[in-house]
């Protein structure tokens, strides 16, 4: 009998203990998933906005391919941005909203609104798009905000991942 209840001791301790170690496995796991998700969102939130600061510079970077067409550029501080690419840059924002700063991106639309040449429709057709007053100025400043935020994201994903970040290093 003794043997018995030895025995049976010596099953109930090793249950416990194999439980002990399945829980810790299971919280181990979630959280490892947990944070493998924080990383995949950071990573999606800085892609996003390393697409729509590129989407940016190109555009900012066609102003001399437009220059004959575009009306009256006096300064350069004007800006034209073709009907596709302001298409582009609404619909890219909307659809990724969810990775964005939204209210960034609200901002840099009421700003650059604001700065429209006002043309007749014929004009528009013509050219392809608008002509903004001062919205290189504009454009370059969203730029820089966007390069901000994405430096911090970096910096938050590192401090997140404790190691270096290759994904993100620039090649030398």
């Amino acid at each position: 009998m003794v043997v018995f209840i030895a025995g049976m001791t010596g099953v109930f301790i090793g249950a416990v203990i194999v439980s002990i170690g399945v829980a810790l496995r299971v919280s181990y796991d979630q959280r490892k998933s947990v944070r493998y998700r924080e990383l995949e969102h950071f990573v999606k939130e800085i892609e996003t906005l390393n697409l729509l600061n590129k989407k940016i510079s190109e555009i900012l970077q066609k102003r001399d391919i437009y220059v004959d067409k575009s009306v009256n550029f006096i300064s350069m501080d004007d800006c034209y941005i073709s009907i596709d690419d302001f298409i582009y840059l609404e619909s890219f924002s909307s659809q990724n909203n969810f990775y964005l700063p939204t209210y960034l991106i609200e901002e840099f639309f009421k700003k650059i609104a604001h700065r429209k040449v006002i043309l007749t429709p014929d004009e528009v057709i013509s050219m392809g798009g608008s002509t903004y007053k001062g919205g290189r100025v504009i454009l370059e400043s969203f730029s820089e905000e966007l390069l901000s935020i994405i430096e911090d994201k970096k910096r938050q994903m590192k401090r997140l991942t404790h190691k270096p970040l290759y994904y993100f290093q620039k090649d030398s």
